[in-house]
């Protein structure tokens, strides 16, 4: 028996899975699926008529006497009618399959439910179902997808995936989150952020996209694929490098990081590695969950430091003030920063 048949008969005795069922399907679509199919065919009907022509020619033969009729019957005989009874049954009850099956796939292309692979993506495209998980200002959490990969999603950010993310691994991505991936060969990982895309197979990486306009993404251990929307730019990472993507036609440069380093938030440490004033306030905003007013000039000074767990903003501010030389009053969740002083 080939490969073709064996095929065949493990298909309509439901013996493959989903997955091998559906690739069945499409290569009987295939050229080479039709040829196969019409040789069988051929080839089964030869034999049933072989075996009919062997019937006809062995019930023409003179019947035995009288005295023969309590004779053990023929051994021959008995293994025809063995053989007809099972061979022709089994091969009928196979095409019988055939014929409905072939007849359900011409009635499917007929009104266009599988006329090709794009429109049959476009339609799983439409329906598919989106999940979506948030955090609001000072709130961190740990989240497990159903492939078992993991996701630390920041304060202040949010990711939506499919509902049958197995099989189709997107996570769009607002904010900011570090992705430890479960490999999976036949499912790439992808995230999307702002104007880039991400491809992993199985790897651990932050995407930073508080700030859309330029998104920040680092990667700790595997391989990482990045690519610009918006120029059309791909970059390749390995572990201990980082890039910072801005939107538009700018270059793509990467640079060395410690991997060790690359989400420090997700230990509870608040870090800034050379960040402006305006970004200095949207982490404290998101970290602490509260409102900040700047009253004043904007310090141009960059800011550096690293404050380890479960620091007071009162104390994140008395250092912050002290080195750029403003004052602060918080009331409640709000917090006003007057910098009016800071030249006097």
């Amino acid at each position: 028996m080939d490969n073709f048949t064996k095929k065949w008969q493990d298909f309509h005795e439901g013996k493959l899975s989903k997955k091998e069922a559906i690739e069945f399907l499409h290569f009987l679509e295939s050229d080479l699926g039709k040829r196969s199919y019409q040789k069988l065919l051929k080839e089964t009907w030869a034999e049933e008529e072989e075996i009919k022509s062997i019937k006809v020619t062995h019930l023409s033969k003179p019947s035995r006497s009288k005295s023969n009729k309590d004779l053990p019957s023929n051994n021959t005989e008995d293994f025809f009618n063995s053989f007809h009874s099972t061979k022709i049954s089994a091969f009928k009850s196979i095409f019988k399959y055939a014929a409905c099956i072939v007849a359900l796939l011409l009635v499917l292309k007929t009104l266009d439910f599988w006329a090709d692979g794009n429109k049959e993506e476009k339609k799983v495209e439409q329906e598919v179902v989106w999940l979506s998980k948030s955090n609001p200002q000072g709130i961190k959490s740990k989240i497990l997808l159903p492939d078992s990969s993991r996701v630390y999603l920041n304060a202040g950010s949010e990711i939506k995936y499919p509902e049958n993310f197995i099989v189709n691994r997107q996570v769009i991505l607002k904010g900011e989150a570090f992705f430890e991936v479960f490999r999976d060969k036949d499912h790439p990982f992808t995230v999307e952020a702002s104007h880039i895309k991400t491809q992993v197979l199985g790897t651990s990486f932050n995407v930073n996209s508080v700030f859309p306009e330029s998104v920040e993404i680092g990667l700790a251990t595997g391989s990482l694929k990045i690519l610009n929307a918006s120029s059309g730019e791909e970059l390749i990472l390995a572990p201990g490098e980082a890039s910072n993507i801005a939107s538009g036609q700018g270059e793509m440069i990467k640079y060395s990081v410690d991997p060790k380093k690359i989400a420090p938030w997700k230990e509870g440490i608040l870090h800034f590695n050379n960040e402006d004033f305006e970004r200095v306030v949207k982490k404290l905003e998101n970290w602490y969950g509260v409102e900040i007013t700047v009253k004043g000039e904007i310090p141009k000074e960059k800011c550096n430091g690293d404050f380890q767990k479960n620091t007071y903003l009162t104390n994140v501010l008395n250092v912050l003030g002290h080195a750029l030389n403003f004052h602060f009053d918080i009331n409640m969740n709000q917090v006003t920063i007057n910098t009016n002083n800071m030249n006097e």
